[in-house]
């Protein structure tokens, strides 16, 4: 049996190479980026107006006031998407738009509240200083700059830059697909109206399904696998054949006469890397590798489940996204008193009370039963408590969020 610390380090040893793929930016909404991304044209693409207004030589304008305003001939209209086809020549203006192109032998831009339009001329009443209200060519960042750095996330704002540069595609990691099976033969579908005394509820293949798919994985399969050494066998083989990064068991990782995950992956190939862990829930953790895949075998219990999942396919799913995955953690103050009498890390579920000004409180979940799903369903997270480590009323603990 080895330490929590232990079964991640060596996961991490062994993760499967993640896979490359170039994909139009509108799908990669949510990706990260394989690559670091250099822009293709320069922002702005164009010397352009800041303002609506006249776009002017300062030379002739420089000394303009409401006292003595200048009055300069309007020759011409630069619209956003149609430009000036001429030359500001001396004391003439040009009416422009904001993003409009500055007209070549314009050099400012004179507001339209700062000037009195005359028809076919225009009083310049104010100007600040020469190059006002322009921007320039490139100022943002020109041609070939650094946008992004490999492993940046692509969101909502990441994809507007990307598309204003006329980047068309982007190499990004590709989504980790992974096959689902769960074992037990006293296992029915969720929705089934009547069931038998000795049968229960499916509950992990819908709970699985939805962490893979929260964490960024694509569910390939989702097989049910009797309590059979030879169902268990093909349904691995079957799912290796898939081709999947990640194999996700829930059940058979225990001691029991009916528990063959564990063999039934070594005769399918797999090398097991670890099998049980000093933590409660979910000691039974099994974790084998052949090629490029990776095979988790859950505990069956389904709160024992769903923290392997957290705390361990989770991490792997988000490196494979070419990320790291870390909790979102709320520092606390312990309501009432924890503690840790046994000699495995302990995950304790707890829930949060908000209070306004101030730290808020943590209380432990009252029912922690690996079987037991509320103790999931109602709690806001939880808390790691190290073997022999006691909780005092008042004392501040870190929370890891749901």
């Amino acid at each position: 049996m080895i330490s929590v610390i232990e079964a991640q380090r060596i996961l991490h040893e062994n993760l499967p190479s993640p896979q490359p793929i170039t994909i139009p930016i509108k799908e990669a909404f949510g990706l990260y980026l394989y690559e670091d991304i250099k822009a293709p044209d320069s922002s702005p693409r164009y010397t352009n107006s800041a303002m609506d207004g006249y776009a002017v030589r300062w030379v002739d304008c420089a000394m303009a006031n409401a006292d003595a305003p200048v009055r300069l001939k309007i020759i011409g209209e630069s619209q956003a998407g149609v430009p000036f086809d001429g030359v500001v020549e001396t004391n003439c203006a040009v009416r422009i738009s904001t993003g409009a192109m500055l007209p070549d032998g314009a050099d400012t831009i004179i507001r339209v509240e700062d000037t009195e339009d005359l028809g076919n001329f225009v009083n310049i009443v104010e100007v600040i200083q020469q190059g006002q209200d322009v921007r320039h060519k490139g100022e943002e960042f020109a041609e070939g700059h650094l946008l992004f750095l490999k492993g940046d996330c692509i969101r909502a704002r990441e994809l507007a830059l990307m598309a204003a540069v006329g980047l068309h595609t982007v190499p990004v990691y590709a989504k980790p697909e992974v096959t689902l099976l769960v074992t037990g033969t006293e296992l029915v579908c969720h929705d089934e109206a009547t069931i038998k005394p000795h049968q229960i509820r499916d509950s992990n293949t819908i709970m699985l399904a939805s962490a893979i798919q929260e964490s960024g994985g694509v569910l390939r399969s989702t097989r049910h696998v009797q309590d059979s050494l030879e169902h268990t066998a093909e349904a691995i083989e079957n799912g290796f054949a898939d081709g999947v990064k990640l194999l996700v068991c829930s059940g058979g990782v225990s001691v029991g006469r009916h528990d063959h995950v564990r063999e039934a992956a070594v005769r399918a190939g797999f090398k097991e890397l670890f099998w049980q862990i000093r933590q409660k829930p979910g000691k039974p953790l099994y974790v084998g590798r052949k090629g490029e895949t990776l095979i988790f075998g859950l505990p069956g219990n389904p709160v024992s489940a769903y923290m392997c999942f957290r705390n361990f396919v989770r991490p792997v799913l988000a490196e494979l996204q070419g990320t790291t995955y870390f909790d979102t953690t709320l520092t606390s103050i312990v309501a009432e008193q924890m503690f840790n009498r046994g000699k495995r890390t302990l995950f304790i579920r707890v829930k949060i009370e908000n209070r306004p000004n101030q730290l808020a409180l943590v209380k432990e979940v009252s029912r922690q039963g690996s079987h037991m799903l509320s103790s999931i369903a109602h709690a806001d997270g939880y808390v790691v408590l190290q073997p022999g480590e006691v909780l005092q009323p008042g004392s501040l603990k870190e929370v890891s969020l749901f």
